[in-house]
């Protein structure tokens, strides 16, 4: 599958480059990494990621979020620079979504990473999220 192909599905999870296994200097610090490329999103950007870290914390995810710009000239990274827990990657040579998406992808250090499309025309709905988080630990756990 090529990232073309990525862009357009639903959120999606896959193991990530951290190992899973707990490390001799204790567990995994981040089990999850939600990367969201984008690319003129608008208001629905920071709405989008204040509910997915929203479900995150309810659910006592650990967890690490990378929004990238793939090119965005509608200053919505700049409606993300308060929220503390959010990486934001604004590189102006990244100037499309698969290089956002690319970009996002070798920065994860979680030991499962998301995928969320904001730029989609619907809405995104964190909860699917979470339950392909819950599928891959479970395909992880039957494969081990």
């Amino acid at each position: 599958m090529t990232v073309a192909h990525l862009i357009a599905v639903p959120p999606f999870v896959v193991a990530g480059p951290a190992p899973r296994a707990t490390a001799p200097s204790g567990p995994v610090a981040v089990e999850f990494t939600v990367v969201i490329p984008f690319h003129n999103p608008g208001a629905k950007l920071r709405r989008a990621v204040e509910r997915i870290a929203e479900l995150l914390y309810a659910q006592n995810i650990s967890f690490e979020m990378i929004a990238v710009s793939g090119g965005s000239r509608d200053g919505s990274d700049r409606t993300l620079e308060d929220l503390p827990w959010l990486r934001v990657i604004a590189d102006p040579q990244v100037q499309d979504k698969g290089a956002a998406l690319q970009s996002g992808l070798a920065a994860a250090g979680g030991a499962y990473v998301g995928v969320v499309d904001v730029d989609a025309d619907v809405e995104v709905d964190p909860h699917e999220l979470i339950e392909c988080l819950h599928r891959a630990r479970e395909r992880e756990s039957v494969l081990a």
